[in-house]
């Protein structure tokens, strides 16, 4: 298969080196062409569509025309055997999977630059095709049928689907309190936790995987960088924005723990669409979201 989308992209590397290869969702190689030149060719998971992809895309130029070093595509998207592919650009560097306290503050700072990067840019292409803020309903994917899926959960497990109800049910509880509907909402990273944030020789080199960049909240973008293991992160985030008059508002600290309270069933139902796509309901891992989401089961 890859060899016929290398064909169709006129590449002849003289080395490929698998990064990722997941079937039937995301898959990179790096390409070591004879010139010296290197690129990654990425395939895209087998639900994404041309308009969602083209949003990620104008996203990714708008980053490289401010100066950040991210995986732009380098070449037009051709579809091949029912996948998207795309030719980007080499994102040098390498993550630290092992942070200390002033690595996790260095991450905080470099997230708040990224935000502050893409603080203008909603207002010009607004929502992402098929995606939803996480505070205005139960995932941010407008395409699952969640209901669907807890249904079938429910003739696995009814414990669990009886618990995802109750998550759901509390999460959008906890948010209506607390006046989430106001939330304001910018272009998020989407997914800015330590293995897609490339450092080298002691600074940041660049930021890899926008498959989650939408439209969301400051409060979401913290819960999907997983701060909620990171106090440092988060002190530095904001400090970094206060620095540069944009702190969190009173209403966004507010939101901090239930946005996250919702990300964490947003994965659980994610798990559960998986199941009901495939007809094999991954128990173990929805529990485990279930169990973060500070809901008691039933």
């Amino acid at each position: 298969m890859l060899d016929g989308v290398l064909d169709t992209l006129v590449l002849k590397p003289c080395r490929i080196i698998i990064l990722k290869d997941i079937p039937l969702q995301n898959g990179s190689w790096l390409l070591e062409m004879a010139d010296g030149r290197r690129v990654v060719l990425r395939r895209y998971h087998a639900l994404a569509t041309l308009p969602d992809l083209c949003y990620e895309h104008e996203v990714l130029g708008y980053l490289a025309r401010a100066g950040w070093i991210v995986p732009e595509p380098t070449d037009d998207l051709v579809h091949h055997e029912g996948f998207w592919y795309c030719q980007t650009r080499y994102v040098p560097g390498a993550p630290v999977s092992h942070e200390t306290g002033a690595q996790r503050r260095r991450r905080g700072t470099d997230l708040a630059s990224l935000n502050l990067a893409l603080r203008d840019l909603g207002g010009q292409i607004g929502q992402r095709p098929g995606w939803r803020a996480q505070h205005t309903g139960v995932t941010v994917h407008t395409s699952i049928d969640w209901d669907a899926g807890v249904r079938g959960l429910m003739e696995v497990s009814p414990r669990l689907g009886s618990w995802v109800y109750t998550a759901a049910a509390q999460a959008h509880d906890a948010l209506h309190a607390i006046g989430a509907a106001e939330l304001p909402v910018i272009v998020v990273h989407g997914d800015f936790h330590e293995q897609n944030v490339h450092y080298e020789h002691g600074h940041l080199a660049g930021v890899i995987d926008f498959g989650l960049t939408h439209l969301d909240s400051r409060p979401y973008e913290l819960a999907i960088a997983r701060t909620y293991r990171s106090p440092e992160t988060i002190a530095a985030y904001r400090e970094e924005l206060a620095r540069n008059e944009w702190p969190l508002s009173e209403l966004e600290e507010a939101a901090i723990e239930p946005v996250n309270r919702a990300f964490r069933v947003d994965m659980a139902v994610w798990q559960v669409e998986q199941g009901r796509r495939t007809g094999r309901y991954d128990l173990a891992k929805i529990e485990r979201q279930l169990s973060r989401t500070g809901t008691t089961p039933p």
